[in-house]
């Protein structure tokens, strides 16, 4: 097996920090729990991957959670609002908006942890 490289283990980091400013993001949400335990259980293991294999089943996990869930989101907002709006204010587009960015959000959760987990499974 490779050793892990320093650009990956300095990547983690990066992306560690940006879970963590997500999860002081949702401080003020309406349904802030779920919101800071998805992007916190996700910042972990970003922080402990570099050096230990053994959160690979928990990334997987937190992957299946956060991609099922953002399908859920995303069928909810089919046809209601366009790509383009995820920048417009959400008095414009009402709620869609907010659920359209709150798809985008575990979609990256999703994507890293599986990144994060194939890619650490196939090192040292």
């Amino acid at each position: 097996m490779k050793p892990v490289p320093l650009w990956w283990r300095i990547l983690s980091y990066v992306m560690a920090a940006l879970f963590a400013i997500c999860v002081a993001l949702q401080y003020n949400d309406p349904d802030p729990i779920r919101w800071m335990a998805m992007y916190g259980a996700t910042m972990i293991v970003a922080i402990v991957m570099p050096s230990k294999k053994r959160l690979i089943p928990l990334s997987y996990l937190i992957a299946a959670v956060s991609l099922v869930w953002a399908a859920v989101l995303f069928a909810g907002i089919w046809g209601k609002m366009g790509f383009s709006d995820l920048w417009l204010k959400m008095s414009e587009k009402g709620g869609a908006v907010e659920e359209g960015r709150e798809c985008g959000g575990l979609t990256i959760v999703g994507v890293w942890s599986i990144a994060s987990a194939l890619f650490r499974s196939r090192r040292a």
